[in-house]
């Protein structure tokens, strides 16, 4: 990580931000940020909300890492603003997305960020701002949860949460690799995951479902909790399960052990090669998101309400509008 002190800017920018532990997001006017050395900074035209830009809004274990007031968010598309010293790389201009600085803050949803210059890489040509804004977090954490759960070629595997963010991009990241996809979600889902190359589809609230589609060599669980632990009954012994979070990985592993089963936690860590892949399947047309809802960034809050209350299916871009804030 580099150190040292920012300069003090004479611009400003619009970001939201959250100033109290458990409030609402605000919009309020902050000093732009200057790139230091092996930075870049973006001008930001699209970022997305994550479940866990909620969870540390409300100081759900965070306050170590987060401290007030901080401005959310760590999935950034944008152009390349100004560029630190040293950095070679990239160039005023370039269109980038990348997952940034993760865990530590980013603060991507503002009209400018600044990011070491290797955390961002070009952008998939063929997607759109809020396309790309949308992919990073989500993209990454599908595919490092297949690898922990050593998705093969031939393979069953079964993706709980699959209308989510992470969960409909696994599902074609799964396929991709060639394993036979099952895809636990409500009925009304069924149809665009079946499009996206699941094999078939599952009611989640119909546990006869659910065990009819016989066992598997792998799960990948987005949903956690009761509902997580009851699909061990769905793996093959030496089969594995890959969870999203660390929270529930205790109980978790001991039912693992018990049933021969492997138990890994994934969080997610950024990867520029990997996200690079990503563009490349992006622009070969074989993966893309689906984006439920498209807010600006004075919208932000309910942006997250959208994610909180499960409204759609995929992803939620916040998508900056030049026209949106009036400046003397």
């Amino acid at each position: 990580m580099i150190v040292g002190t920012r300069r003090p800017s004479l611009a400003t920018m619009m970001a939201a931000q959250h100033v109290e532990w458990g409030s609402p997001l605000q919009i309020v006017q902050v000093d732009r940020p200057e790139p230091m050395a092996g930075e870049v900074r973006i001008r930001v035209r699209a970022t997305s909300v994550n479940p866990i830009d909620m969870h540390t809004g409300r100081n759900a274990g965070y306050e170590q890492s987060m401290r007030l007031p901080f401005i959310p968010g760590w999935d950034v598309a944008g152009v390349v603003d100004a560029v630190g010293y040293g950095v070679t790389r990239h160039a005023v201009g370039d269109r980038v997305f990348g997952l940034a600085w993760f865990p530590y803050p980013a603060g991507t949803y503002a009209e400018y960020m600044t990011v070491p210059a290797h955390h961002v890489v070009a952008m998939p040509a063929s997607a759109s701002f809020a396309e790309a804004g949308c992919m990073p977090m989500s993209a990454l954490t599908a595919g490092q949860m297949l690898d922990a759960a050593h998705v093969e070629p031939g393979g069953r595997v079964l993706v709980s949460g699959a209308s989510g963010g992470v969960g409909h991009l696994a599902v074609q990241l799964a396929a991709d690799r060639g394993a036979e996809v099952v895809a636990l979600a409500r009925p009304s889902h069924h149809a665009t995951l079946l499009g996206l190359g699941a094999h078939s589809c599952v009611d989640y609230n119909e546990p006869e479902q659910i065990a009819s589609a016989g066992r598997f060599d792998a799960v990948i669980d987005l949903v956690g909790g009761e509902f997580g632990r009851s699909l061990f009954d769905r793996v093959t012994r030496g089969g594995s399960i890959a969870l999203a979070t660390a929270w529930s990985i205790p109980t978790y592993t001991a039912d693992g052990a018990d049933r021969g089963i492997r138990v890994a936690s994934c969080l997610v860590e950024p990867d520029p090669q990997g996200l690079s892949r990503i563009a490349s399947r992006i622009d070969a047309g074989r993966l893309r998101v689906v984006i439920g809802g498209e807010y600006g960034l004075t919208r932000a809050a309910e942006a997250q309400r959208w994610v909180s209350d499960r409204r759609g299916f995929g992803k939620v871009a916040i998508v900056m509008d030049t026209e949106e804030f009036e400046r003397d």
